[in-house]
């Protein structure tokens, strides 16, 4: 179906996202007044105005027959009234009511055409003085819908923001476009492959061009790799994922991005994300952080240690100890052990033992993620940042402030839950450390491996290269301890017992929203936390959120709330935060409650979070930042610990159930554990190793550069 032009008014708006620019509104045609529904981008609508709208009638499953926009082009209005609102508007200061009727009368309604094409027909207007004729001369000489350039690419589809990069990155965007119109996809971030896509299928690129081809090899690379958490693909397993391109042509494809640098061809190993490069930074930099440290004698650090144990009333046991000594011994240490295993209670030992013997160095803690800095810097009483706020995370271009160039002014760095910190994470920071920096790795092999490609925890420690102390002797003693003995259960594969804070309550998927519901019953959401592997079903993250705000925090009319698609946000919600935002100091997965929502019309809509350490204002894309947090993914709560647990086991996501999972959701609870679901599921998954192990190449180029430097 060709695509129509109409002329019509935009009389009202029914919906509008400020951030997207989607509007839905009603309009009516200049010239027969007929009403209809339009939706699609329009930037700053405005009501009253006239627009030229390219599209298409489309019926749609929900609300019928409505006008789908394609490009919407402000036009100078013909109707009385939209003339009389045009002239009267802040473009037209001092031009009132009254004068704006008089130049309609006597000019008539196509008044504005006239103006614009012979400026000199206002002096046949009664009551206009010089200083008037001059601002609408201005004003409307002036007015411009959007230019070719945007309407074009409006046209192929692409968004404002979309045509905001490709404005802000070149000067003659047709000119790089026709050259390759998937260039802005390699070089500005945040231009993706489909928005390429549609300006391809806009310029009729044929299907077979070789940079179409490209581009689709190299996201198809890209997407291979986040899905396996591999930093490199095999060409094999590229090429069976597009069996109809002959290698041949896939080789010359292969080298044509290579070429450019938009992959790394190593052998048959396929590098996206310059994962290739931040590798080897990874081995090169930790390398030159190997070198002889100060020595401190050890009697003298036996007797501090003595003196620490006194003042804190505890007892370091022999593997602690041996901990501390091997730090202070080493610029680069490993502490690795499960929950309970006293890491946090080593990590304030050698704090204390650091201040003591070089009270000027200068010693940052940080960690992968908000809930976890803020729970470290509460256990070791020291200040810590999330890794992305240390190094001024830029979220618009994906770079980070403190980097080569401006590195961090500090001695020593101890990094918390160091298994989350992916390949690209680690390569930065360290890029931002000088090299006389000491640093203390602290993590948990066992738990599940980080979002980002990688698997750089378990590589340090499987490559042998710098001192590693596992910690396992299990102190915590009261309050939880069955949960720690069942983390070593699982992790030593030796047979469950469900005591000293453990319950299994053993339920069909169909009766465990009622035990969640029983369990939670008049508790504060502060207080639990319900962990899920899986979103959808009866016993999935969406519905047990949805129980919870229906149980713990019902609607009211003292309440207010706000409702986005299907979800509803309401004062009081548990939410979570689903991105960073450096600026605010608050990161993807941190925990907050709804203090305040402000909905008094479409355009003045506010839900404030309170996370503890800030307040933060919410005014648009709701559903982008923000999810209801009662019930959250094992993955998000990584990082996190909560005073009583529910974690749910059910066989309609045991595709998801594996050891590395279910061990990092038990270990989550620190006094309480509540384990809903299925027993046999649980322990015969329990037993399941994880079904993929990542590849990488860190593993070897550590050990090439140890060869190197002993050489």
């Amino acid at each position: 179906m060709d695509d129509i032009v109409l002329q019509a008014s935009l009389d009202f708006i029914i919906f509008e996202n400020a951030s997207t620019h989607y509007v839905v509104g009603s309009f009516s045609e200049t010239e027969n007044y007929h009403t209809f529904i339009a939706a699609g981008n329009m930037k700053d609508p405005l009501e009253d105005q006239e627009y030229e709208l390219t599209g298409r009638y489309i019926e749609h499953p929900r609300y019928g027959t409505q006008f789908q926009i394609q490009s919407a082009r402000k036009i100078l209005p013909r109707k009385e009234y939209s003339i009389l609102h045009f002239l009267t508007s802040d473009t037209f200061p001092t031009i009132g009511k009254k004068t704006a009727q008089t130049i309609y009368d006597v000019l008539g309604e196509d008044c504005l055409l006239k103006i614009k094409d012979d400026p000199d027909c206002l002096h046949t207007v009664p009551g206009l003085n010089p200083k008037k004729i001059d601002i609408l001369i201005q004003g409307i000489q002036q007015f411009d819908g959007f230019n070719e350039t945007y309407v074009k690419l409006m046209e192929y589809g692409l968004d404002f923001k979309k045509i905001e990069l490709l404005e802000k990155n070149y000067e003659d965007i047709f000119e790089v476009l026709n050259e390759n119109c998937f260039r802005p996809y390699y070089e500005i971030y945040g231009f993706g492959y489909r928005s390429s896509l549609k300006i391809a299928d806009g310029l009729n690129m044929n299907l077979h061009d070789i940079r179409r081809m490209e581009a689709y090899v190299y996201e198809l690379a890209r997407q291979m790799t986040m899905q396996s958490g591999n930093t490199y693909i095999h060409q094999m397993s590229l090429q069976q994922r597009i069996p109809n391109c002959p290698p041949d042509l896939l080789n010359e494809i292969l080298q044509r991005l290579s070429q450019n640098e938009s992959l790394h061809i190593d052998e048959d190993r396929i590098y996206s994300f310059g994962l290739y490069q931040e590798e080897i930074e990874i081995a090169k930099r930790l390398s030159h952080h190997t070198f002889r440290v100060e020595p401190v004698h050890e009697n003298e650090l036996l007797k501090k240690i003595k003196d620490i144990e006194f003042a804190n009333c505890i007892h370091y046991d022999s593997q602690q100890i041996e901990a501390i000594k091997t730090f202070f011994k080493s610029s680069i240490c490993i502490l690795n052990g499960g929950p309970g295993t006293g890491k946090t209670t080593t990590v304030k030992a050698i704090l204390e033992l650091l201040k003591a013997f070089y009270p000027e160095m200068k010693i940052q803690l940080c960690a992968p993620t908000g809930r976890a800095s803020k729970r470290l810097s509460q256990l070791a009483l020291a200040d810590s940042k999330t890794i992305h706020s240390l190094l001024k995370w830029n979220k618009d271009d994906n770079t980070f402030g403190i980097n080569e160039e401006e590195p961090l002014d500090v001695d020593t760095l101890i990094i918390d839950e160091f298994s989350m910190v992916d390949t690209h994470l680690f390569a930065s920071l360290l890029k931002a450390l000088p090299d006389h920096v000491r640093l203390l790795l602290i993590g948990d092999e066992d738990q599940l491996e980080s979002v980002g490609p990688g698997k750089v925890f378990q590589d340090l420690i499987s490559s042998k290269v710098f001192p590693m102390i596992h910690l396992n002797k299990i102190f915590r003693q009261k309050n939880g301890s069955g949960i720690v003995a069942l983390a070593r259960s699982i992790r030593e594969e030796l047979p469950c017992q469900y005591i000293d804070g453990v319950e299994f309550l053993e339920r069909n998927t169909d009766s465990i929203l009622e035990t969640i519901k029983t369990i939670t019953k008049d508790k504060d959401p502060q207080d639990f936390q319900i962990l899920c592997p899986m979103y959808k079903g009866a016993a999935g993250i969406d519905k047990i959120n949805e129980t919870m705000q229906e149980q713990l925090n019902p609607s009211s009319a003292l309440k207010n709330e706000l409702k986005t698609g299907t979800t509803i946000f309401r004062e009081e919600d548990k939410v979570m935060l689903l991105k960073n935002l450096p600026e605010e100091d608050v990161y993807n997965g941190d925990i907050g409650t709804i203090v305040s929502i402000e909905n008094l019309n479409k355009k003045s809509q506010c839900i404030s979070v309170d996370f503890g350490n800030r307040i933060v204002d919410f005014t648009m894309d709701f559903l982008y930042y923000l999810t209801h947090a009662y019930c959250v993914s094992v993955h998000k709560a990584q990082g996190s610990e909560y005073d009583q647990v529910l974690c749910i086991v059910d066989r309609n996501s045991l595709h998801m159930l594996e050891k590395r999972l279910l061990y990092t959701a038990i270990s989550r609870a620190k006094k309480e554990l509540y384990i809903i679901g299925q027993k046999d599921v649980f322990e015969k998954q329990i037993r399941l190793k994880t079904r993929h192990v990542r590849e990488t190449t860190l593993k070897q180029r550590l050990l090439d550069y140890t060869k190197k430097e002993d050489k």
